[in-house]
């Protein structure tokens, strides 16, 4: 079994851990809707516990993912694509690598820099390292309005491209990323 990208495919890995992460980011979104349109504050804090436990898995996970994409050979792209768009859609990817594992940082650093713990389900609770400070949060919050806007554009980069290459281009990235073997 493939542990590792190499330059002709994704590893089963990769391919689970980017499906891992998109589902774990859209459950988060979504649980964000949900606790503002919670009926008690109960709820909203029990769902903001569950939201916090996906945060960390979605962390714990990018850690790995962010280490893998930099350290492994990168598959050649499906088709004869714009060289252009290769050095794009790769500065893209190795970016929202990265914003996985610094948003969920800074989201912490937020918090801990307000005063209040991280609690997960169960009683559980994410440790805070920072001293509770104001002007520390409004610094924090303003580095992570700047990240989630980065990270949400190249999301809409990387969507943007996963449509052309299956609609438009009408080639198998699509296959390869649900594990498909392609030729290239």
């Amino acid at each position: 079994m493939q542990l590792r990208d190499n330059g002709l495919r994704f590893s089963p890995i990769t391919i689970a851990l980017h499906w891992v992460v998109a589902f774990l980011l859209l459950a988060i979104f979504i649980l964000q809707v949900l606790i503002g349109h919670a009926s008690s504050a109960a709820l909203q804090q029990e769902l903001g516990r569950v939201q916090n436990l996906l945060g960390l898995m979605l962390f714990l996970v990018s850690i790995y993912r962010f280490w893998a994409r930099i350290s492994a050979y990168h598959p050649l792209p499906v088709g004869t694509p714009n060289p252009i768009e290769v050095i794009i859609s790769r500065s893209v990817a190795v970016s929202l690598a990265l914003a996985m594992v610094l948003l969920p940082i800074a989201i912490w650093a937020s918090r801990a820099a307000a005063g209040d713990v991280v609690e997960l389900p169960g009683g559980w609770w994410i440790p805070s390292l920072l001293p509770a400070n104001e002007a520390l949060k409004q610094v924090v919050d303003g580095l992570f309005d700047i990240g989630a806007t980065a990270f949400l554009a190249g999301l809409a980069l990387h969507i943007f491209g996963a449509v052309k290459n299956h609609f438009l281009l009408k080639n198998n990235t699509l296959k390869r990323m649900l594990g498909k073997h392609v030729e290239l």
